[in-house]
């Protein structure tokens, strides 16, 4: 576990007598052929590193389903991950939606994170690649489970268990791209050990993997892993294994020790990657900046338990606290430093639905400035699509400049995260990819890619941000070059026209209106954490809206509440949305809506298009509800559009004006 280099393994193996001895070592799961699913996992060193990490987080849920006495594949199992957390960690027999969320942990998160640590070892940034251990108390594996666990891929270890994020079982084996040796040593729980175990069953087993490059008789590399043990009636061997009632897995760093093998722990796995290559900054790992926490934060943006980063290299110098911290995940990080990050202070909130009626719910941060953005994500990440807490795809920044999303003046201060956890069964595998770094090419993924540019360019926050931007940047312009005075005289004098304009006194408008074309919303408003009221706009709460909706445009419906901003976004006791269609008796969940806001009391909601069976003539009725945790009954609204022929001359295109939130002319509720 001490050793820091490959050379240096390489050379314990070789002095064991193993590292030459070809019958000491074992085919990774058995196949000659696994480098045609290995090979083809995570494209980037650290998202194949955050599986690791997912593992550990898997195998600490089950160890804590075991020790409960519950059946981790049984019907009393949580149904969710954090179901599993609220049960197991918080001793909540009744999830509620506000629990299971470790952003509210406080000291609890740092005992929790101490037994599930990443440590950095070995090389210095100037010499070579550091090494990455990853240690978890979870329930641990028996030296003759390895071939079946850790050493395996394919495999349906974890299918059935509905609270873990590992179901592929592909064994972390994206980061084996990016290391020639990687470490493995566990000791299975005793606790869940049945009483037909036996002495074998009890040691800590451990293991080598090492890749061995094509030779002449195969066209890609061979993973095995060391295995020199004979095993009694087969001609396949087992791994190397100790007996020890406890083993240091565990790093500590205070004032008179800094040590990544430390902590003992009578259970659990530690994973080690030898000189692990990842692109990027390979300083003290736990400082803020481009480092490797704010990359694992990105990987894991709703971490379902904490993970403790400990930074273990001989040449840093410093303070106890600067060698160790918590690992939360983005969202809550940016939620705790959002006062001094943010525009605002607040994230902007939405929802998109696909057409399978499942929502998308987002969370749209916009920084200060670039300087503030590039301490939270890369270029890579603007767009940050998670499910259950880990990022399984993303959009480039360049994603907003998309001429159909049009904010190229928030580019480099702009972050999403979509969290697409509510999406299930075939529409979850027709979106990502089995390596969970990448979105696929298909009708589905053209559809979010569309919704999620609809509701960019029509958010009103955005476009007032926006429009601020540009105007500052064209006032910045001009400061360099001519002063505007001199620019406007130079114009007068080529442009009879606005000569003329200018001598009759004509008030010109700004290019950029600082709220999209309408009167700013009141500064002094006031949210309320649980409102009072919500209802369409310019209406009574008990009144229903009715309006024509044309085939072929956008609907739009306005809302005024007294809800706070964060209303939908916060991570306590948020407010939902639920839409749905009448149909000949019933109703069922509306698709292809989007919504917004609240911001300053106004919310919105609109339909990219009308469904497929709309006719001119017909009428399609909705049912919306708005509710939280505080209430007993939602908030009801009837919506009723009566769908017209598609107009003569539409409207140009472009974003959508936003309400004014004091002051409107027109119908209540909006008009499309």
């Amino acid at each position: 576990m001490r050793a820091d280099t490959e050379a240096e393994v390489i050379d314990v193996l070789k002095r064991a007598g193993h590292w030459d001895d070809p019958t000491a070592w074992r085919l990774f799961s058995d196949n000659d052929n696994s480098f045609s699913v290995i090979g083809n996992q995570q494209a980037e060193a650290i998202a194949a590193f955050v599986e690791k990490i997912v593992n550990s987080v898997d195998a600490r849920l089950i160890n804590a389903c075991y020790l409960a006495g519950c059946d981790p594949e049984g019907p009393d199992a949580p149904r969710s991950m954090r179901a599993a957390v609220a049960r197991f960690f918080e001793g909540k027999g009744h999830p509620k939606p506000r629990d299971g969320r470790i952003a509210e942990w406080g000291e609890k998160a740092t005992n929790e994170g101490r037994l599930l640590t990443v440590a950095a070892t070995g090389h210095m940034p100037r010499n070579g690649q550091p090494s990455l251990t990853v240690a978890d108390q979870g329930e641990g594996q028996r030296p003759d489970d390895f071939p079946n666990t850790f050493m395996s891929i394919q495999r349906n270890n974890k299918l059935r268990i509905p609270f873990v994020q590992g179901k592929f079982n592909m064994g972390g084996t994206g980061a084996f791209q990016f290391t020639k040796l990687q470490l493995v040593v566990s000791r299975r729980n005793p606790a869940v050990l049945d009483g037909n175990s036996s002495p074998r069953d009890r040691q800590w087993g451990f293991t080598v993997v090492r890749r061995e490059p094509p030779d002449w008789g195969s066209k890609t590399s061979v993973y095995r892993y060391l295995a020199p043990v004979p095993i009694a009636g087969s001609e396949l061997r087992g791994v190397l294994a100790f007996e020890a009632d406890d083993w240091p897995i565990f790093p500590e760093a205070e004032a008179t020790v800094r040590d990544a093998y430390h902590r003992r722990a009578a259970y659990g796995s530690l994973v080690k990657l030898y000189e692990y290559q990842w692109e990027g900054v390979k300083s003290n790992i736990v400082m803020s900046g481009e480092g490797l926490l704010r990359r694992l934060e990105i990987g894991l943006p709703e971490l379902a338990l904490p993970v403790r980063v400990f930074e273990c290299r001989k040449g840093y110098s410093g303070h106890a606290g600067s060698f160790a911290t918590n690992a939360v995940g983005l969202v809550a990080r940016l939620d705790s430093e959002r006062q001094s990050n943010l525009e605002a202070g607040e994230p902007i909130g939405g929802v998109i639905v696909l057409d399978d009626g499942k929502q998308i719910k987002l969370r749209v941060y916009v920084f200060k400035d670039k300087d503030k953005a590039k301490s939270y994500r890369s270029a890579r990440h603007g767009v940050v699509f998670g499910v259950n807490g880990q990022m399984h795809a993303a959009y480039s920044t360049d994603f907003f400049s998309r001429e159909r999303v049009n904010l190229s003046y928030l580019k480099d201060s702009l972050l999403v995260y979509a969290d697409c956890s509510e999406i299930d069964g075939q529409t979850r595998e027709d979106l990502f990819m089995n390596s969970r770094d990448r979105l696929r090419v298909n009708a589905v993924s053209r559809q979010l890619e569309d919704k999620l540019a609809s509701f960019l360019r029509n958010e009103s926050t955005l476009r007032e941000i926006q429009n601020r931007r540009r105007q500052q940047a064209t006032q910045d312009k001009l400061s360099e070059d001519k002063p505007l005075s001199q620019v406007l005289e130079e114009l007068m004098k080529h442009n009879p026209t606005l000569n003329q304009l200018f001598l009759q006194g004509v008030t010109i408008s700004t290019p950029f209106p600082p709220r999209g074309g309408r009167n700013g919303a009141s500064a002094h408003f006031v949210g309320r954490r649980f409102p009072t009221y919500f209802r369409f706009k310019g209406l009574a709460a008990d009144q229903a809206l009715k309006r024509a909706a044309h085939l072929g445009q956008r609907v739009r419906v306005a809302f005024e509440t007294d809800a706070e901003d964060a209303y939908f976004v916060r991570d306590i006791d948020p407010g939902a949305w639920n839409i749905r269609r009448r149909v000949p008796g019933a109703y069922i969940d509306a698709v292809d809506w989007i919504t917004t806001g609240p911001k300053f009391g106004i919310a919105q909601l609109w339909f990219d298009k009308l469904p497929d069976d709309a006719a001119p003539g017909s009428k399609l009725e909705y049912l919306i509800e708005v509710t939280d945790p505080s209430r007993i009954d939602p908030f009801q609204m009837e919506l009723i559009l009566e769908v017209a022929a598609p107009r003569d001359k539409q409207r140009p295109s472009g974003p959508l004006t936003p309400p004014n939130a004091n002051a409107g002319k027109g119908r209540g509720g909006g008009s499309n």
